[in-house]
């Protein structure tokens, strides 16, 4: 059976509440199509907001289209990716 994980992306551009909605849309949008569950943004007071993918373990996102999708909704950009962490 399947095991839930999540995975971590550094963003940087997302600051804001805004920002993170129009992120989100974004990510929503090609998540199906890519297998990946749900996400939350976790904005510190930190130079980067931090990106948590939850995903079954035999889905392996791949950080190239989550940046995609991220530009495609605004000055936002992935900078670094830990994949698999354990939940």
């Amino acid at each position: 059976m399947p095991e839930i994980v999540s995975c971590r992306f550094e963003v940087s551009g997302v600051r804001t509440d805004k920002d993170v909605k129009k992120a989100l849309q974004a990510l929503y949008d090609i998540f199906a199509d890519h297998g990946l569950g749900q996400a939350t943004f976790e904005i510190t007071a930190g130079q980067h907001a931090q990106l948590v993918v939850k995903h079954v373990d035999t889905v392996r996102p791949d950080p190239e289209i989550i940046d995609r999708a991220l530009a495609r909704a605004g000055d936002f950009r992935v900078v670094s990716s830990r994949l698999h962490s354990p939940d």
